[in-house]
């Protein structure tokens, strides 16, 4: 073969593996906990409804994670943030980075 097939094949065997192994990752990934340290730094709740819109004048009814520009789409309602790597928040958490 020749030496640009030869780049080809690994680049595209390299792109799988990597692709395969950010999904393992994701699968790994745990709901954050309302109690946890971070969580708690960021006043995150798995349910927005239950937001004290006085203590948190910025938020608006039917603010939630999944409509800020940070959330990750996933499955059973749950999702990505880059506030909390690692972790899922719950598509209808809010937290004060909301935005």
């Amino acid at each position: 073969m020749t030496n640009r097939r030869i780049f080809i094949l690994n680049g595209c065997a390299g792109l799988a593996a990597a692709t395969l192994g950010c999904m393992a990752w994701a699968e790994d990934r745990v709901a954050l906990k309302e109690d946890e340290p971070l969580a708690k730094e960021f006043n995150y709740v798995i349910d927005a409804a239950k937001v004290d819109g006085h203590k948190f004048p910025d938020f608006k009814a039917g603010d939630r994670c999944s409509k800020c520009q940070i959330y990750e789409d996933g499955a059973n309602d749950m999702g990505g943030c880059a506030i909390f790597p690692g972790k899922l928040v719950a598509a209808g958490g809010w937290c004060t980075s909301f935005g």
